[in-house]
């Protein structure tokens, strides 16, 4: 479309973005959760459209840290998930949904406090119990939503593991959410090949030979399998991931 004659730029669209996470920043502030939720219904759609770079905005930075790095990393799993589900040849419309369900599987940690969230040094008992409460509290602010309450299932069950031993409820096996499995790999990979404040990045390689490791007690060994064997034959993996040396800055977070 051409920008001048929709009466668009670029400019309105930064603007328009970065408003929203100035409400949405203070909606989350004063714990007003339906309304964060309402906004975000409105900067989802917005996000999903924008190309990851767009999400690196110094403004958004300024304005909220913690929202910039969970942005970006919503952001990241979305592509991965969505070209995972593409090589586990998924519809169309099975490929939209996990790639939306990569970009709300964190929404619970919006409101954690990011002292916690972003602690450099171990946590203590409650701080971890915390940690974990994101994934019921990610399920019920989506609950708030009538667009986006059928990710719910995602929110909940993305730290489940396939032999039962993860969390919140200990699901095992098939019985935990099809694309909650999917994207538990993707979301793992990107945490390890991502600096945190709480530990350094691991070259690509390294990731996936953990992710070898853990199929079939943390991850969906087939998934795990075409997630391996895939990521660097496959063309629009290789698109996807061979991003990482750019897009990965420690300055970013």
């Amino acid at each position: 479309m051409n920008c001048e004659r929709s009466g668009r730029n670029e400019f309105d669209d930064h603007q328009k973005l970065v408003k929203k996470i100035v409400h949405l920043t203070d909606c989350l502030n004063t714990s007003n959760i339906k309304a964060a939720m309402s906004i975000l219904d409105q900067l989802i759609p917005i996000c999903m459209e924008l190309d990851f770079n767009r999400l690196r905005l110094p403004e958004i930075k300024l304005t909220d840290r913690k929202l910039y790095r969970e942005l970006k990393h919503a952001k990241r799993v979305s592509i991965h998930a969505r070209e995972l589900a593409k090589s586990l040849a998924c519809t169309q419309e099975a490929i939209k949904d996990i790639e939306i369900g990569g970009f709300v599987h964190d929404v619970g940690k919006l409101i954690i406090d990011e002292l916690v969230l972003y602690k450099k040094d171990r946590l203590s008992p409650q701080e971890w119990k915390t940690i974990q409460g994101h994934a019921l509290s990610g399920g019920k602010l989506l609950s708030f939503s009538k667009q986006f309450a059928r990710f719910i299932p995602i929110a909940e069950q993305h730290h489940e593991r396939w032999d039962g031993s993860g969390y919140p409820k200990g699901i095992k096996g098939s019985k935990i959410h099809y694309s909650a499995r999917l994207i538990s790999i993707v979301d793992a990979f990107d945490a390890m090949t991502c600096n945190r404040s709480y530990h350094k990045c691991i070259p690509p390689l390294l990731a996936i030979e953990e992710i070898a490791r853990c199929s079939a007690t943390q991850f969906d060994p087939y998934m795990a399998e075409v997630f391996i064997s895939q990521i660097s034959t496959h063309q629009s993996y290789n698109e996807a991931f061979l991003e990482k040396p750019r897009i990965y800055k420690q300055s970013d977070g």
